[in-house]
């Protein structure tokens, strides 16, 4: 195993309520750069048991129904979200995970507030090793939930928000490669991401030894940094996953990339973000508006 995910050395609760272990160093060398694993004590805790699962699911579909997702019998690594419907109701698709070849992902838990108190005793402790300023750049945090079937896929895929991943119960492998290899993700499938498409990076598998590879038990943990592809394969078992996770106020990254789609359909080759302070101030402004406008249309359309 790389250095990069070496397993966190110590299994047992600490005495003074933190939920999460993280080393300082460890932290400012790694965050938001490479992946890194630590550890955590959420693995018994009773918000993550199957009926307090079932019961966060049922509220869900009923009061938020775009915080939930979930989908029935998907093998391949390069499947896009949202082609493999369940066929039951997201409870009894829970209350028969063991056999539904399902991923459920259940969003802003922290709606409800008992998630939300946990959600605050984590970021604490982040908070504490990171130091506070790192809070000035938080502009939505959230917990999101997990609840996979035995042997099931993750599709791979990258996300926008500053992750950690929790292993709650069962073992899985998750597939880890870097953020800056544009080989594995290019500048164009981010712009997409940023734009129109929230599928846009695609898989590659003549580069799937590129990946870290790190098998997840329940206590472990690991930093996903922003646009890592990543995808995961679960054990012989039911898992259950939560990331604590939050979007920066710093909006910067994707404002440049969705500036960079639209120059790119005009004809361009846009200069890639962090290259030239002086085109990012200039792009970020544009990149911002277009995402405004892209949500406000969004919304028009979900309207009756």
């Amino acid at each position: 195993m790389s250095e990069i995910l070496e397993s966190p050395k110590s299994a047992h609760a600490p005495d003074d309520g933190r939920m999460i272990d993280l080393d300082r160093d460890v932290f400012r060398e790694k965050f938001n750069r490479r992946a890194f694993v630590f550890e955590h004590h959420l693995s018994d805790h009773p918000l993550f048991q199957l009926p307090r699962l079932i019961e966060l699911a049922r509220s869900t579909a009923a009061t938020r129904a775009d915080d939930l997702y979930y989908d029935a019998g998907v093998q391949d690594v390069g499947q896009r979200w949202g082609t493999a419907p369940a066929p039951f109701a997201v409870d009894e698709t829970i209350a028969r995970i063991e056999n539904a070849g399902a991923w459920i992902v259940l969003k802003r838990a922290d709606t409800d507030p008992g998630y939300a108190a946990l959600l605050d005793r984590c970021m604490s402790d982040i908070l504490e090793v990171s130091g506070r300023e790192l809070e000035r750049k938080m502009r939505r945090k959230e917990v999101i939930v997990f609840i996979t079937s035995p042997n099931r896929l993750t599709t791979y895929h990258i996300d926008s928000e500053n992750n950690f991943l929790l292993q709650l119960s069962g073992k899985k492998e998750i597939n880890l490669f870097r953020p800056e290899d544009r080989e594995v993700t290019t500048e164009q499938e981010i712009e997409r991401f940023y734009s129109i498409d929230t599928n846009a990076a695609t898989y590659k598998p003549e580069l799937q030894h590129r990946a870290e590879v790190l098998t997840m038990e329940p206590g472990m943990g690991v930093h996903i940094p922003v646009n890592a592809p990543h995808w995961l394969k679960n054990g012989d078992n039911i898992s259950i996953s939560v990331s604590i996770n939050y979007h920066g106020y710093d909006s910067e990254r994707g404002a440049i990339y969705r500036t960079n789609h639209y120059l790119r359909r005009l004809g361009l080759n846009p200069t890639p973000p962090f290259r030239s302070p002086a085109v990012d101030q200039l792009k970020r402004p544009i990149g911002v508006m277009l995402g405004r406008l892209h949500d406000r249309f969004r919304f028009q359309l979900r309207k009756p």
